[in-house]
């Protein structure tokens, strides 16, 4: 048995096998579209593909965020076992999926006094939450307490860097999660904010490059630029763009920097929509540019 079970989201945007075959709990957000509801499941009852598209055709999905149930029983099933868990969540300024994990910890934790719940933010999504939670596997796997490794992802999480560039702001601005006036002026003369993560967790817009193209060509040059060990495994994830995204992994591959490509699943993908490219990357401070 592992030194304490860890707990995530389905934000991280890995596949079914990495979560079984890493024993990692996982609690899934949801979206609604055409009237049906589907809890995230790493692609499987909808595609990623077949998702994009129907965005494509205009459809709107609404999103929810993941349910207390789900935490409870996660959490539950491994203090009963006798571990402590580790929760590293969806970044709390863009969900309030971390507050009900932070909920069922306080309704957990009395009734097993003798067992540690840490919960922590990671103000991250997508890949950027994924290398927090896959640092905090190793270090778990390679024997660490839950309290040396919570301190090393909380340390770790404002160096996580999120690059983002998009197709059409509107489904950003739609979902809250963009004010109007970003949308707009990114929508002009073909423009291509990149968008990046604060340390607050939120999104805003740096930089405008104009054109698809170059917008690649700088997530590469400020990747390259930023990150702090040449010999780390970035992660690329897009929305239904994957030519663009081997392009990326190419121009970083010419540097000698190495790369895994994922979709961005359904839950972010209905606020990112399709053609979103994103890369992610232990770096130095958080900015813009």
């Amino acid at each position: 048995m592992y030194p304490f079970a860890l707990v995530t989201d389905s934000t991280i945007d890995e596949t079914a096998a990495y979560f079984s075959q890493n024993d990692i709990g996982c609690a899934p957000l949801a979206f609604t579209i055409d009237g049906r509801t589907i809890e995230e499941d790493c692609g499987q009852t909808v595609s990623f593909h077949q998702f994009y598209d129907l965005l494509r055709e205009g459809k709107l999905p609404v999103t929810s965020q993941a349910k207390l149930e789900t935490f409870l029983t996660l959490f539950r099933t491994a203090l009963e076992a006798g571990q402590d868990v580790l929760y590293i969540g969806f970044s709390s300024g863009l969900s309030g999926t971390f507050h009900a994990g932070c909920m069922a910890r306080d309704e957990l934790a009395p009734l097993f006094p003798a067992r540690k719940i840490i919960c922590i933010d990671s103000l991250s999504a997508t890949g950027g939450e994924y290398l927090l939670v896959d640092k905090a596997r190793e270090m778990r796997d390679s024997g660490c307490t839950i309290e040396v490794t919570a301190a090393a992802v909380e340390q770790m999480r404002l160096h996580v860097i999120h690059l983002i560039t998009v197709n059409d702001l509107g489904h950003l601005h739609r979902g809250g999660r963009l004010s109007k006036t970003s949308a707009v002026v990114g929508g002009l003369l073909g423009i291509k904010p990149v968008i990046w993560v604060d340390n607050a967790g939120k999104l805003g817009v740096g930089c405008k490059v104009r054109g698809r193209q170059k917008s690649i060509a700088y997530l590469a040059e400020r990747t390259l630029r930023e990150m702090t060990d040449r010999n780390q495994v970035v992660r690329i994830c897009h929305g239904d763009c994957l030519e663009d995204a081997r392009q990326l992994a190419a121009l970083l591959d010419a540097h000698g920097v190495r790369s895994d490509i994922r979709y961005i699943g359904t839950v972010i993908g209905s606020h990112t929509g399709p053609g979103v490219l994103t890369v992610f990357f232990f770096g130095g401070d958080r900015k813009p540019e």
